[in-house]
């Protein structure tokens, strides 16, 4: 079983499916053929608008005016950053000047998975923008920091 990187096998797959439905069984293979053709056209045409409308959404977003939209990634570390240093560091100093027994805080599981999925990420990124990543490796770099090369 092959790997379809390009999207094209599911796309003849579709069509197929689709002439099966409508196409009477009494069509001869030439007939089927070229309705088969016309409905890939036809698909493709559609699967290209599609991906240009996402591209158009992406450019659009990385060109608007708002700078806080490409740095969000970094504002999610340094927000990571300061939980824990109020979990692990200023609420346990507080409780010890206060003489009270502090809560068992802890921050979820969850909170850990994404955090430092978000910040691998981007460090990987960032790196990668910094030693001037180019072609494929400098697009996802870009992509990674905001910074959309």
């Amino acid at each position: 079983m092959g790997f379809d990187i390009t999207g094209l096998g599911s796309i003849a797959d579709l069509a197929k499916g689709i002439m099966d439905r409508f196409i009477p069984p009494k069509a001869t293979e030439a007939e089927r053929a070229a309705v088969q053709i016309e409905i890939e056209k036809m698909l493709q045409v559609r699967e290209s608008a599609v991906l240009d409308a996402q591209k158009a959404i992406i450019v659009s977003e990385m060109q608007q005016a708002d700078e806080y939209t490409k740095r969000a990634r970094p504002t999610l570390v340094y927000a990571g950053l300061l939980f824990i240093f109020l979990v692990h560091v200023v609420f346990p100093i507080a409780a010890f000047f206060a003489g009270k027994n502090m809560p068992n805080l802890s921050l979820p599981a969850e909170f850990w998975w994404a955090w430092t999925g978000v910040c691998g990420i981007w460090i990987v990124g960032r790196s990668a923008e910094k030693r001037g990543a180019t072609g494929l490796a400098g697009k996802i770099a870009g992509a990674i920091t905001g910074t959309g090369k």
